[in-house]
């Protein structure tokens, strides 16, 4: 299985405090490293789902196995989402009163980065085969 990212990198998007809080179930305080490595595995599969789709070899790297940038982002910002959304977290819109998730501008960023890549409007810097 392909691991596109880090913490270190989801904390770099998010915060280190939002991310620990998000991945913390029992409001200890303490970041949940485990449920924050599950994000990261649950990430990175999506975007190998995706890669299937695509002449891509798996996983996503280029001929000296490092990661682009742009997969390593996606990655990190699929499971900040995903830390977020498993919480449980309601969000409303305060202009209209509306159910509106705080983060889903990244999650339509990230999908359509996704679809992008499977319809060859994104080359990523990664071998294929």
């Amino acid at each position: 299985m392909s691991t596109y990212c880090t913490q270190a990198q989801v904390e770099d998007v998010f915060g280190v405090e939002n991310v620990a809080a998000w991945s913390d179930l029992s409001n200890t305080d303490t970041a949940d490293t485990a449920r924050i490595a599950r994000a990261i595995a649950v990430a990175s599969e999506r975007i190998d789902d995706v890669a299937r789709t695509t002449n891509y070899r798996i996983p996503l790297a280029d001929e000296d196995a490092a990661t682009s940038v742009t997969v390593s982002d996606l990655a990190a910002m699929l499971a900040g989402i995903w830390l977020y959304e498993a919480r449980g977290s309601r969000d409303f819109n305060p202009q209209t009163g509306e159910v509106a998730h705080r983060l889903e501008f990244k999650r339509l960023r990230a999908e359509q980065v996704l679809a992008d890549i499977r319809d060859g409007r994104i080359l990523l810097n990664a071998l294929k085969g």
